[in-house]
């Protein structure tokens, strides 16, 4: 295990004053036995650099697990009697509910073991059609990342870039007619936000939420990652 440096540090730092002005999420889900019967009590948990943060289902099975700060976790579902369920990879965007599918436990009368699953993340969200996220994950290795505006103008259907190339076109509409957001924040434009930085990019065609006021072409959110982000960086490189 390598130790934590000053840069490492310094950016975990700046990063967790950024999160600080940042909305949270929560993850959503049900439990039941193999039968279909809902688990009361089960218990629904997720690891953070603070320690975990859980909650417990109610009489139908359901939980909700929130405030959760943006990022990747790994959620655990156990229940006395049962295989413990771990699914890696659920992705907490803010503002926003992670649905899970459903977690159907078995009963475990040998010693204890994991059930180990990954969260699938789905393309359309059924609920907001006119919003559609990418994540850092999915655009790391995107030959385009240097470059935000020709990187989002090839990844999200409908959106071309402006002829002088500073801005972005919505279905059609005049690039001075959408905004740009980063962490909440209006700006004039996607300069200045380093990729590496980047922790998710939404984009809405319609359907604006009112926070971003009277737009009539479209906006583009970037979130920028959390101390979250970093402290499950660090821990990949060791």
């Amino acid at each position: 295990m390598g130790r934590i440096t000053f840069p490492l540090l310094l950016a975990a730092s700046l990063m967790t004053l950024m999160a600080d002005a940042q909305s949270t999420g929560e993850i959503r889900g049900t439990v039941l036995d193999m039968d279909g019967n809902p688990l009361y009590l089960a218990n629904v948990y997720v690891e953070r650099p603070g320690g975990p943060q859980g909650t417990t289902t109610d009489m139908d099975g359901r939980f909700v697990l929130k405030p959760l700060e943006p990022g990747t976790y790994t959620v655990r579902v156990s229940f006395v009697g049962y295989t413990t369920a771990e699914v890696r990879d659920v992705y907490v965007l803010a503002d926003k509910i992670t649905r899970m599918k459903e977690q159907r436990l078995t009963m475990n009368n040998d010693l204890p073991i994991i059930d180990i699953s990954t969260y699938a993340r789905p393309q359309i969200e059924p609920e907001e059609p006119g919003k559609m996220s990418l994540l850092a994950s999915e655009f790391k290795n995107d030959p385009n990342l240097k470059d935000p505006v020709r990187m989002i103008a090839k990844s999200f259907a409908g959106v071309t870039p402006a002829p002088n190339g500073d801005g972005l076109y919505f279905r059609g509409s005049r690039s001075d007619n959408m905004a740009y957001y980063v962490d909440g924040v209006k700006m004039s434009g996607l300069s200045g936000v380093p990729s590496s930085a980047i922790r998710s990019i939404t984009v809405y065609t319609g359907g604006l939420p009112a926070r971003y006021g009277d737009v009539t072409g479209g906006v583009i959110a970037i979130e920028t990652k959390s101390y979250l982000d970093v402290y499950q960086e660090h821990r990949s490189w060791h």
